[in-house]
């Protein structure tokens, strides 16, 4: 069971009283005893008790003070206990003294009764005394704890650039330090043991919003203790004693020790901060400025130029600005702002009276925060122009690398110095504008090279009479008219100006809706090309070639369309006799490959069923019939090649090739139709030309052209093949008498044979042809130790193809 406070010390109190008056008492009834059995003299007697009663006094003024000054009831308990403790302890060991000496030895010794209380005093005098050694290190620890105490409170926290509240459980306070003066411009030493409700109203007159400071303080305090640390800023405005600065308000509760329950507050003088914060913002909004000058391209140059003036000069706090341009002795004012400063804009001045001078005789950049005091000599500038200058910034400007002229800021008054950081913005301006200068330059230079183009192209247009090329406007209305449009369509200008593109159609087209969906087309696609019917004036039709292309501005914007037209009509009238005279070819190679050679292949069949059946006479006659049948049925063969190249689709596309495939089988065909000729052969490595069915023949009649022209019994022909680049080469060389120099350059021509030669003339003139169709060559030459060497080069067919596919793309 918990007893109160109070209850606790009346307790020990009472203790404490009840033994002193026992120890009274019992000294009062000795002295009683010693006067009235024994005779004593009273005075002996009470001279003898007045050092117990001097005591029994002083323990009852002790008891006294410790009632009267409301101790903690627990400490005068335990003084209370300890009193009876050692009270008892005291008198058990006098009543073990007596008690021996009355049993054991008959009477009481005055010598073992002075040794035990000298004894009991021993022991109490060591206790005392280690006590008070204990005191004493515990008085000298106390002071150095005080000293540390003070010399960090002093030393350290009074010479901290943190202001510091300490406030206790009650809101009092109870400690600040020496910044809070100097921040609050407050008197230290009045405001300690105050609470800090009546002190918000002296520290709150020192900030730029009182009101709120407060209240926002007086929410914490309210809030007892719950509200844990609370940040915020405050603006102190200068005054007397204090100096205008930002700080940091933070705050929080006291968990623990002496002031457990209270709170302290800490004010951290952020100024610097602030600056620097407000000069990053200041610095970002000129260059957010600045972006949206340089990147308003709604704007021309000058308007542009007009906005960046503005801008530097507001962030420098001078009052004018200008760029000028320097020429020869004179300056002449390109931009200036405001524009109404008495340097105009497109006024000239001599240069020798203004400030620029300096900039274009050294060609840096010039600042000048007080122009008397640091460039006397120019102090007399723009006096004709009612100007007092007196702080200046000026910089060079520069277009294709020639000093066109300078960018400069004035002010009538003395200026802040200019920073690093505001001269590369304002060097950084002057760099945009000497490049936009220079944009502009070369821009109306390539505006008069394109007026002049224009020129130059429409009188060409206007001059071409093969094409008709005119203008449409978005709509699909004639906006322009050549020569060649008059001649191709009738029409003169006058009568087509302004008509719609429809009236060129035939009316099927019209009906279809053919011209609205060309131009759809090329609206959609940039351009687009057709072929078809067009109509004259005079109502005759023409075939014609077409293509019409969107033409768009800058922005992407539809302008109108560019049609040209080609009259193609005879062209393709030649086209379709050419297609004539091809089916005409074609019939007469179906005749040739199933009359003639049918009719051939039944005359050597037959004269091969008589040979060897009729006399020798006769015999001869029908060798002859037969080679000549051979040679009719060769010359058929080649001519049906050569046909096909001409006629049939398939001698006008191409696919890969394996090579070796055609080689080998070509070379083991020789070697069986000519039995006395050698054909050395040296494959190629796996790759694939250009060819179709028909580069067999290539071959053929190169190796028959190789053994039949050869004067050696057993000729020796070499066929070698290898790789160049995106080419194959293949060689056929023989060792027969070679290629007469006079007959080289003609021998692929038709015809061309030596008188001796066997075949129909046709052979090497099919094989250049085939070669050609696959984009190949070939060529021939004597072997310097004799023999001819006829060269072929075929195309690889991936770079074939490649090839192929670049030129649909430029095409298309």
């Amino acid at each position: 069971m918990d007893i109160s406070d109070d209850l606790q010390r009346r307790i020990g109190v009472f203790v404490l009283l009840a033994l002193g008056v026992v120890v009274a008492v019992a000294q009062l009834y000795d002295v009683y005893a010693d006067v009235v059995s024994d005779g004593a003299s009273l005075f002996i007697s009470l001279v003898e008790f007045s050092f117990p009663g001097l005591l029994l006094v002083a323990f009852g003024v002790v008891v006294g003070w410790l009632y009267l000054n409301d101790w903690n009831g627990r400490h005068v308990l335990r003084v209370a206990t300890w009193s009876l403790v050692v009270s008892a302890g005291v008198l058990a060991l006098q009543a073990w003294v007596l008690g021996i000496q009355l049993f054991y030895q008959n009477g009481t010794d005055v010598g073992v009764i002075a040794s035990s209380n000298a004894a009991v005093g021993l022991v109490l005098g060591s206790f005392i005394g280690i006590y008070s050694v204990m005191r004493s290190q515990d008085r000298r620890e106390l002071e150095r704890s005080e000293e540390r105490y003070r010399s960090m409170t002093e030393d350290v926290l009074d010479s901290s650039d943190v202001a510091l509240f300490v406030l206790d459980a009650d809101g009092d306070v109870v400690w600040v330090n020496e910044a809070v003066a100097d921040y609050f411009g407050v008197d230290r030493d009045a405001i300690m043991g105050r609470p800090k409700r009546e002190v918000l109203s002296e520290t709150a007159a020192a900030v730029a919003e009182p009101t709120r400071f407060r209240e926002r303080l007086e929410a914490v305090y309210d809030a007892d203790g719950s509200r844990g640390e609370e940040r915020f800023e405050c603006h102190v405005l200068p005054g007397d004693g204090r100096e205008e600065r930002w700080l940091e308000h933070r705050s929080r509760p006291i968990e623990s020790g002496l002031y457990e329950g209270g709170r302290i507050e800490h004010y951290t003088d952020v100024t610097a901060q602030k600056e620097t914060a407000a000069r990053l913002e200041d610095r970002e909004r000129v260059l957010r400025e600045l972006h949206g000058v340089l990147m308003d391209r709604s704007a021309d140059v000058d308007e542009r130029i007009a906005s960046l003036l503005d801008v530097g000069r507001k962030q420098l706090g001078l009052e004018f600005a200008l760029l000028a341009r320097v020429e020869d002795e004179d300056v002449h004012v390109r931009a200036a702002s405001p524009r109404d400063w008495p340097l105009a804009e497109g006024e000239t001045y001599p240069l020798s009276d203004t400030v620029c001078r300096r900039v274009v005789e050294t060609g840096e950049s010039q600042r000048f925060a007080h122009l008397s005091a640091e460039a006397a000599e120019l102090t007399d500038c723009l006096s004709h122009a009612d100007v007092d200058v007196e702080s200046y910034v000026g910089m060079p400007v520069h277009v294709d690398g020639e000093q066109y002229g300078t960018l400069a800021f004035y002010g009538p008054e003395p200026g802040e110095p200019v920073d690093d950081w505001e001269m590369t913005v304002l060097e950084l301006m002057g760099n945009w504008v000497g490049n936009e200068l220079a944009l502009a330059r070369r821009r109306d230079e390539r505006e008069q090279v394109l007026r002049e183009t224009r020129e130059q192209f429409a009188s060409l247009v206007g001059d071409v009479e093969e094409y008709a090329i005119f203008r449409l406007n978005a709509d699909g209305h004639v906006a322009s008219w050549n020569r060649g449009a008059r001649q191709i369509k009738g029409y003169e200008p006058s009568e087509v100006l302004g008509e719609h593109v429809r009236m060129f159609y035939p009316e099927a087209a019209r009906e279809a809706g053919e011209p609205e969906r060309l131009l759809s087309e090329a609206r959609e696609l940039g351009r687009t090309e057709t072929e078809g019917w067009r109509v004259r004036k005079d109502g005759s039709r023409f075939w014609a070639t077409v293509s019409i292309t969107a033409l768009r501005d800058a922005d992407g914007d539809l302008r109108g369309f560019l049609k040209v037209t080609r009259d193609m009509t005879e062209r393709r009238e030649r086209e379709q006799q050419l297609e004539h005279e091809r089916e005409r070819l074609e019939f007469m190679n179906r005749i040739i490959r199933h009359n003639l050679l049918n009719g051939m292949n039944v005359v050597e069949a037959r004269a091969g069923l008589l040979s060897g059946r009729v006399d020798p006479e006769v015999a001869e006659h029908l060798e002859t019939v037969q080679s000549r049948v051979r040679d009719m049925v060769d010359l058929i063969e080649t001519m049906r090649s050569f046909m096909q190249v001409l006629t049939e689709e398939d001698g006008e596309r191409t696919e890969p090739v394996v090579l070796d495939a055609v080689l080998s089988s070509e070379v083991e065909k020789a070697r069986k139709a000519y039995d006395d000729a050698t054909v050395a052969y040296d494959p190629p490595p796996d790759v694939r030309v250009v060819g179709n069915d028909l580069l067999p023949e290539v071959f053929e009649n190169l190796l028959s052209n190789a053994v039949q022209h050869n004067d050696s019994p057993e000729p020796t022909v070499e066929v070698t093949a290898r790789v160049d680049g995106d080419e194959a080469v293949v060689t056929v060389a023989d060792d027969g008498p070679g290629v007469d120099e006079a007959m080289r350059d003609a021998i692929f021509e038709k015809g061309e044979k030596g008188f001796d030669s066997p075949g129909t003339g046709f052979g090497l003139y099919l094989v250049r042809e085939l070669v050609a169709s696959y984009d190949g060559t070939i060529d021939v030459e004597n072997r310097p130790d004799g023999g001819a060497k006829f060269t072929v080069r075929l195309p690889l067919a991936a770079a074939a193809v490649e090839g192929v596919e670049e030129s649909e793309l430029v095409s298309d």
